[in-house]
């Protein structure tokens, strides 16, 4: 393994007063276009000014186009939001999809999430295409999520099986007047037409006192079959559990029940090598911020071999044993995260993260390293 590269986003003027950048999402288009998305606030918990932004890169990092807010979102049923994230899916020669959520920005007094409620704001998905490779996108069409009756925050890039059907993925959480417990989900839109219309909607897990939050799945070779994998808690016992992954023969209409990998922390995105291997990211935060790659020769069951990528020297960030409000505070306060991986070609990958010296001044990183067949 050697590391090739590595750099930042840049260009996102200090007079905007957003220096809390999360949520990193890239890609690279055939052209070799690396696009990069990401959510900027003004501050990382509960920020009152945010904006889903954008940028790209024509030269593998070294520079930079001024990240710009690509999608301009319409208010919901009266009511104004604002643009949280954004991911992307190269679909060929100058073709991209976009998804981002859009969180209801109507009464801005109130948290994110509502410890006391367990329950999120409204948050929905719009999708919109780019035929310049991202320079401009058409008109934001809102997705209907209705099915999941519940606020729907995107877990990462949309999908794209062998079949051309697409998948988007997301977590199912709880509206603010919904008087039941809270049963956190996991789940999938999927559209049979090249992302004109998404009205085929999949439960992913659903396991009421456990959280499988922030799926991360990966089409393996041959474009039918899907792995994920979930950063896991236990709501009963109170704790953080090592890694969690399921697998679908059928393209995600089912799923096997959720197994322990032996990893601990937050997953990110995974990637295949030209020879079938899996690669993980993940972060412990338990002693100090780390990122740590895991090898796996069947497509992540097991892994061989785990490499210590990088860690930052700061205080602890990740309580193992807390109750679910301490864990969404714990969440607020991280200045690491979100590590997440990307295939440039055979064998070269990207890892990206955010990063930065404290809570709500945090940037995107990236690394471009090599895994060879030896490795």
């Amino acid at each position: 393994m050697r590391v090739l590269d590595k750099g930042m986003i840049r260009g996102l003027p200090a007079s905007l007063g957003l220096e809390s950048l999360t949520f990193p999402a890239m890609e690279v288009l055939p052209s070799g276009r690396w696009l990069a998305g990401f959510r900027a606030a003004d501050q990382k918990k509960d920020g009152r000014s945010m904006k889903a932004m954008m940028t790209w890169s024509d030269d593998r990092g070294k520079t930079w186009v001024p990240p710009f807010e690509p999608l301009l979102l319409p208010g919901i049923n009266g009511r104004s939001g604002h643009s949280h994230s954004l991911y992307f899916l190269a679909l060929g020669a100058n073709r991209v999809l976009a998804v981002t959520n859009w969180v209801d920005a109507s009464y801005p007094e109130a948290p994110f999430f509502d410890p006391h409620t367990e329950s999120l704001k409204d948050t929905r998905i719009f999708y919109s295409f780019s035929d310049n490779g991202g320079a401009d996108w058409c008109e934001p069409v809102l997705i209907d999520s209705a099915a999941a009756q519940g606020p729907v925050p995107l877990t990462g890039p949309p999908l794209r099986l062998s079949d051309g059907s697409l998948i988007c993925s997301f977590e199912i959480n709880k509206f603010r007047e919904d008087p039941m417990p809270w049963n956190h989900r996991s789940a999938m839109l999927f559209s049979r037409d090249q992302g004109g219309s998404w009205s085929e909607m999949q439960v992913v897990t659903c396991h009421p006192g456990r959280y499988y939050w922030d799926q991360r799945p990966l089409v393996v070779i041959g474009g039918e079959r899907v792995v994920n994998f979930f950063w896991t808690f236990d709501g009963i016992k109170n704790r953080y559990q090592n890694i969690h992954r399921s697998e679908s023969i059928d393209g995600g209409k089912t799923w096997s029940e959720p197994e322990d990998t032996g990893i601990y922390g937050q997953p990110g995105r995974p990637v295949q090598l030209a020879d079938g291997r899996l690669v993980l990211v993940s972060i412990d935060r338990r002693k100090f911020p780390e990122i740590h790659l895991h090898l796996s020769r069947d497509e992540g069951k097991t892994f061989y071999r785990s490499r210590r990528l990088i860690t930052f020297e700061q205080k602890p960030q990740d309580s193992e044993y807390l109750r679910m409000d301490e864990a969404w505070e714990e969440m607020a306060r991280y200045s690491v995260g979100h590590p997440q991986l990307l295939a440039l070609d055979a064998w070269e990958i990207l890892v990206y993260y955010y990063q930065g010296p404290d809570t709500d001044r945090t940037s995107i990183h990236f690394l471009r390293i090599y895994l060879g067949p030896g490795d």
